[in-house]
């Protein structure tokens, strides 16, 4: 049985070969026919993949344009996700380096075109520094108050990022609005990193990004001029009278806090005795100075006239 098999199998062999041949053709004719070979364009970012750490990784080139054909019945089930550009930076350090974009794509389909073969990518060390805080105050308090301190919890704190941008910081600020405050308060406030012109650099990180600071309010400080009124007590011996007092000068400065100033019309001296003065004179006398107020004029003169009667 078996020769009639082998018998048959050999039986007009270059006739079967060539039927074999022409029905592969036909099948491929009718596949292209019905199935052919299409072509699209996707747009994928380029993917880094192991990137040591520590480090701030940029490239001139975002995204590349892959050309590709498929079958069109792959190619109606396919998506920009199932197509990858990666560049391997294993093994890599700080500088400047030429990678090679290696591209994945779905079974069946061919690449045809790639817009970028190759990126250009920079490898910096991401490091921290220490800067000092500065809190700016902004606005007013309450009538008659002024700020006396403004204390953030720490005075410095760490930037963090790429080298070149960090070592251009030279502060964290942070901003306080006031609004009539009347008594010390605390809030929390947001840092930002600022560069030896100013400018803020945003895209850094500062560690901590906000701490509480505390504003602590004085009485607020002020001048006036005010008028001084002689103080005389005592009586006159017997035969004489009272003809006027005078005082130099008859206003003077004073200083302090502005709600203690609010209240002051006017100075009154030290008393001065009448009692046993016969002829007119002038004495040097203090001032008498509200607690907490000041004056350059510690003493002024004043002018007693005495008549008989």
């Amino acid at each position: 049985m078996m020769i009639n098999l082998r018998n048959l199998v050999r039986r007009n062999l270059p006739v079967k070969i060539l039927a074999l041949i022409a029905a592969i053709i036909m099948w491929g004719y009718v596949m292209n026919e019905e199935n052919p070979s299409v072509n699209a364009t996707y747009t994928v970012p380029v993917e880094i993949v192991n990137a040591p750490e520590g480090y701030n990784v940029t490239m001139d080139v975002r995204e590349v344009s892959m050309k590709v054909r498929a079958p069109r019945s792959l190619m109606a089930t396919a998506h920009e996700y199932d197509f990858k550009a990666v560049i391997d930076l294993s093994g890599n350090t700080e500088g400047d380096y030429e990678a090679k974009i290696k591209t994945v794509i779905p079974q069946g389909f061919e690449l045809l075109e790639l817009s970028d073969a190759v990126v250009n990518v920079s490898m910096e060390s991401l490091i921290a520094h220490g800067v000092p805080v500065e809190i700016a105050v902004s606005g007013k308090p309450a009538q008659g108050m002024d700020v006396g301190s403004v204390q953030p919890v720490q005075q410095y704190v760490n930037v963090y990022g790429p080298r070149h941008l960090v070592e251009s910081i030279v502060k964290a600020a942070g901003r306080i609005k006031l609004a009539d405050n009347t008594a010390d308060f605390t809030m929390r406030v947001k840092l930002t990193a600022v560069d030896a012109d100013g400018n803020q650099v945003t895209n850094l990180s500062v560690l901590p990004g906000e701490m509480d600071v505390t504003v602590q309010l004085v009485p607020g400080m002020g001048k006036k001029v005010v008028a001084v009124k002689p103080v005389v007590n005592g009586i006159l011996p017997e035969g004489y009278k009272l003809g006027g007092v005078t005082v130099e000068p008859a206003q003077v400065e004073i200083s302090g806090a502005t709600r203690l100033l609010a209240d002051i019309k006017s100075l009154e001296t030290q008393p001065v005795s009448l009692a046993g003065m016969t002829e007119e004179g002038t004495r040097d006398v203090e001032l008498v100075l509200p607690e907490g107020v000041t004056s350059p004029n510690k003493t002024v003169s004043v002018g007693i006239k005495i008549n008989k009667k």
